[in-house]
């Protein structure tokens, strides 16, 4: 959890947003809206809106959920929200059955940075490969040059 989204105090309209999308994502997984419920929301990542960019909230969220046959299911959440101009845009949700796949989906937004698709081994393969063919085909050309220089 961030620092600021434990000690930031959300408004109403904010809580019913996430409750509203919270019911919606059982909704589209085909759990009974009416017996199923949500529980223990809670804001886990908060960058507040800037000036000259958007901000992001992570929400979590614990669920019993019924399924049409009538089978009990306790879901784990992810609601992540874009912040533009002050209103909740929602981007991704996610239902999970472990909590520690919520973990999971934390570390991936909250961790992620440009950089990482350069350290990533088979993107550094892929750039040697066109950089040597580059060389190569630089080298034939230029050969092939000199060759018709020459006569």
């Amino acid at each position: 959890m961030t620092s600021d989204a434990s000690f930031y105090q959300f408004s109403k309209e904010v809580w019913q947003a996430v409750q509203d999308q919270a019911i919606e994502t059982l909704g589209r997984r085909e759990f009974c809206l009416e017996t199923s419920r949500v529980n223990a929301m809670r804001c886990v990542h908060l960058v507040e809106e800037a000036e000259c960019e958007f901000g992001r909230q992570v929400w979590f969220f614990e669920a019993v959920a019924v399924d049409p046959i009538g089978n009990g299911h306790r879901l784990y959440g992810a609601l992540d929200f874009s912040v533009q101009f002050g209103l909740l845009e929602p981007m991704r949700t996610m239902l999970m059955d472990q909590p520690h796949h919520r973990q999971r989906y934390l570390q991936s937004v909250c961790g992620q940075s440009d950089n990482q698709v350069w350290r990533h081994p088979s993107t550094k393969i892929w750039v040697l490969l066109t950089v040597a063919s580059a060389i190569i085909l630089t080298a034939l050309w230029g050969l092939s040059f000199f060759k018709w220089m020459a006569q």
